[in-house]
């Protein structure tokens, strides 16, 4: 099959042509031969099959009455058949009764006796048995054996026969051929010569010739419609070409003007960028970069990652920690990281790394170096500067407290003097000096005490005024006893404060695990009478829930007086007859929050932002210390302190929320 792809197709479709045509008449003599030995084999069997029948027939009586002679001259007029080499006929038994045999013919020995009729072809032979009858009797077999010579001789005719008959029809074959296979190659030549033009000469205004309507005229049409197609296919290509080229030219120079903002860009940049594809080959630079890291010329212009990271090893802190740090973060090229890089010298350096991607996929790194040596100075100073902020708002703060303290107690000290006062003024107008002129008496009328008593007017009424003066005594007695315990309690309460300052004072910088309502109490308990003072209610909404929290209890206690102060002035400065603080205690997932709620003069809004600044106040006596230094010592603890009102002369509050568990510092 090969032979026939590179010749022509004239010539292929001959080819094909009188291949089929030998293969057909191949199979056509094959069957014309084996149809004419077929058939004279059947007509063979069928012609002695009508001698055999004859014999049978004349020799019914030679076997019915044993008549062997007779039944031997009936087989020797068999001579007529030339055919015939050899007769037989058998009795009843099985026995040879006659036997024919032609002349020149070879020994005749009688095959195996058959009582059945039967023909085979052995050889060059036809043996056929049929058996001898009368009136339904089985009388005998007749045998004939006949050769197959005539059969033989038609054999050897028909090679000479099958080849004139194959000669002829391939001539024929050829000549047909040669006139009808123009009908389909013309077309199909035509139809190649038009698309080896259009192919060599790309001129898709061509077209081919349709000569018929078949598929072949189907095939011109499709050929020309789509070199229709091609050709406005072609007409839109050239111009979008010419368009193209165009829009190239343009984007060619925009890309050269971007190109050039680009470097100007990077070169205007106060940061030095590198960047490195997926190999680790430096891609591009600004001078930045170079000059930041003080890289040798050499190092950069070979364009090797490697080199610079073992240049720049040499200037980091910690070399082994900056190179496995660069190793991480090649096997992950995707990740975006911001790092701090120490340099030996005392600069430090902020790297930004970003992927660049392209389609989506991750083709390489750029590196951001930022040169923020001053600033880290700067946070330095300013974290110093804070950490004697944080200090002296704390020292404001605890002196907010003791201040609070030391005015409570101020006001116990009053209401101490006072009682003082009274007792000693009672004292001094007591009756006590009635006594000694009723005993200085009494001495004088010792001797005649019986006489003075019933007859003297002043002995008569001196048991109706020692009556009246116990009476007077008693109650001065009562008086004076409820004064001085009043006394013991303010000193009491005195005491309290004193202990319960020394006591926070002492846990600075201890957390202790205790109940958020007891830390309320004793915020209340330093404020109690400063609050009665000014007839401010106290409203407790306890949560019962509430857990135990573990905190510094002299911050908590420094934020919570602040508030508890704060808002008391607030509430006297409303004027209002009905003063109110409201003290929330309740849990939040895992925070406590309380809040301190008063119905006082209220926040303007645009002084929320800023009423945590230090410094900052409304009131003409205060220093702004307070919140500051409260939201301060919240924070420190892990907490936070918020504040809330809907405007002038609607109240505020102030939520301090504390975790369960004190914040972890961080090494």
């Amino acid at each position: 099959m090969r032979l026939l792809h590179n010749i022509s197709l004239r010539r292929k479709q001959m080819v094909i042509i009188m291949l089929v045509s030998t293969v057909a008449l191949l199979f056509a003599c094959a069957g014309f031969v084996g149809y004419n030995v077929l058939s004279f084999r059947r007509e063979m069997v069928q012609k002695t099959s009508v001698l055999a029948e004859v014999v049978a027939n004349t020799c019914t009586g030679a076997l019915d009455f044993n008549d062997p002679k007779f039944a031997e001259q009936a087989l020797r007029a068999l001579r007529a058949e030339p055919g015939l080499v050899a007769a037989c006929v058998y009795d009843r038994n099985g026995g040879v009764f006659a036997v024919y045999n032609r002349e020149g013919a070879p020994a005749f020995t009688p095959p195996p006796f058959s009582r059945w009729a039967k023909q085979e072809f052995s050889g060059n032979f036809l043996r056929l048995y049929r058996p001898v009858q009368a009136q339904g009797d089985y009388l005998g077999t007749v045998f004939l054996e006949s050769d197959l010579t005539e059969l033989r001789q038609r054999l050897m005719q028909y090679p000479l026969i099958v080849s004139w008959l194959f000669a002829a029809s391939l001539l024929a074959a050829f000549i047909i051929s040669t006139r009808l296979q123009r009908i389909i190659c013309n077309p199909i030549l035509h139809l190649a010569q038009v698309a080896r033009s259009v192919a060599l000469d790309k001129n898709y205004s061509v077209r081919a010739v349709k000569q018929s309507s078949d598929e072949l005229g189907q095939l011109i049409d499709g050929f020309n419609e789509m070199l229709t197609q091609i050709q406005e296919r072609d007409t839109a290509l050239r111009s979008a070409h010419d368009n193209l080229e165009q829009r190239v030219r343009a984007r060619t120079a925009e890309l050269a003007n971007s190109l050039s903002l680009l470097n100007a860009t990077l070169e205007a940049t106060g940061d030095g960028i590198v960047a490195v594809d997926l190999s680790g080959r430096i891609v591009c630079y600004n001078n930045k970069f170079a000059a930041m890291w003080h890289v040798p010329a050499g190092v950069l212009e070979t364009g090797s990652h490697e080199e610079f990271l073992a240049y720049s090893a040499t200037l980091v802190k910690n070399s082994d920690r900056y190179l496995a740090r660069i190793k991480e973060l090649s096997a992950h090229p995707e990740a975006e990281v911001l790092d701090v890089l120490e340099l030996g010298g005392g600069q430090v350096f902020e790297r930004l790394i970003r992927p660049q991607r392209t389609d989506q996929a991750v083709v390489g790194r750029v590196l951001n170096f930022r040169d923020i040596t001053e600033r880290k100075r700067s946070e330095l100073r300013l974290e110093e500067a804070h950490r004697e902020l944080v200090q002296a708002s704390r020292q404001a703060g605890m002196a907010e407290v003791a201040t609070s303290v030391l005015h409570n107690v101020g006001n116990v000290l009053t209401s101490v003097n006072t009682s003082a006062s009274v007792v000693l003024d009672r004292l001094k107008k007591s009756k006590m000096a009635s006594i000694s002129l009723v005993a200085g008496l009494l001495r004088e009328h010792a001797n005649d005490l019986g006489d003075f008593m019933t007859r003297d007017p002043k002995g008569q009424q001196l048991p109706a005024y020692l009556d009246q003066l116990s009476g007077r005594l008693a109650d001065e007695q009562a008086f004076l006893t409820s004064e001085l315990e009043q006394l013991k309690k303010h000193i009491e309460h005195i005491n309290q404060i004193v202990a319960m300052q020394q006591n926070y004072a002492r846990a600075g910088g201890v957390t202790e695990t205790v109940k958020p309502t007891e830390l309320v109490e004793d915020a209340l308990r330093m404020n109690a009478d400063a609050l009665a003072r000014h007839d401010v209610k106290v409203v407790r909404e306890f949560d019962p829930s509430a857990p135990d929290i573990t905190v510094e209890k002299h911050k908590v206690l420094q934020v919570l007086v602040n508030l508890i102060r704060n808002a008391k002035y607030a509430c006297d400065e409303s004027g209002r007859d009905e003063k109110r603080l409201n003290i929330v205690v309740a849990r939040a997932t895992d925070r406590v929050r309380i809040t301190v709620v008063d119905n006082g003069v209220g926040i303007p809004k645009e002084n929320l932002l800023k009423i945590f600044n230090h410094g900052f106040t409304t009131r003409k006596d205060g220093h702004g210390f307070g919140l500051h230094s409260g939201a301060l010592a919240a924070r420190e603890i892990g907490g936070a302190l918020v504040a809330h009102s809907d405007g002038p002369g609607l109240g505020a509050s102030f939520t301090l929320e504390l975790p369960l568990q004190p914040k972890k510092q961080i090494t």
